[in-house]
């Protein structure tokens, strides 16, 4: 006959065992945490890199007060001027300056003019971003080099700040890149990423990347 033998007093149950081999230093709880923003709306002057404009500003300033709130100790942004001034923002009510990190920029381009995706609505690519037809609209690129230094400008950030939150303002091709890279979904975009929004990774002493949330936009009202 077959039954439940009840543990004796040399055993344990697997809860107990399983808690004796929990690596607290690899626990999401002890992990540092990495804020991922898109920048805010660009404006101005058309041009390869252009600045932001006045909505990208108020963006910028509402992430900044809902970053005060927050225990952040390093501003890291690309060195795109709608990053980084989107990040200098953000930093000023922190008291923190901003740090560049140029492996946060986006695709790589030869494009003599930037276009937000909403600008470029009459094209076949602009079609393609407003329909979720995201395959259609992504450029060709090296997506594993792009995956590879993404990852490594969080790593080094996490590093840098261990057990800490930093705040990384970057963009959204790229941040699209990295989180589906971590999650291994088949498209290298896979959501529309919001002007400013917040992407939340944990990073554990190994260097694991664990997402915790994708696309928050509460600080925006």
């Amino acid at each position: 006959m077959t039954g439940i033998t009840a543990p004796g007093p040399g055993t344990r149950d697997a809860p107990s065992l399983r808690n004796e081999i929990v690596d607290s230093r690899e626990t999401v709880a002890a992990a540092s945490k990495i804020i991922l923003v898109r920048h805010g709306l660009p404006g101005g002057p058309a041009g390869p890199d252009p600045g932001l404009g006045p909505e990208g500003v108020d963006q910028a300033r509402r992430l900044g007060a809902w970053l005060g709130g927050l225990p952040v100790v390093q501003v890291v942004a690309s060195s795109y001027m709608r990053a980084h001034e989107t990040a200098r923002h953000a930093a000023e009510p922190l008291g923190l300056e901003v740090r560049v990190d140029e492996r946060l920029r986006e695709w790589d381009s030869d494009r003599a003019v930037y276009a937000t995706p909403e600008a470029i609505a009459a094209t076949d690519r602009g079609r393609a971003f407003a329909e979720g037809r995201y395959d259609d609209f992504v450029p060709d690129y090296d997506r594993t080099a792009t995956a590879a230094r993404m990852r490594a400008a969080v790593l080094d950030a996490a590093a840098s700040a261990p057990g800490e939150l930093s705040v990384l303002v970057s963009h959204g091709g790229v941040i699209n890149t990295l989180l589906s890279d971590i999650l291994q979904t088949p498209s290298p975009f896979f959501f529309n990423p919001a002007y400013t929004s917040v992407s939340r990774i944990a990073v554990t002493l190994s260097g694991r990347l664990v997402v915790q949330s994708v696309n928050e936009t509460a600080h925006l009202g």
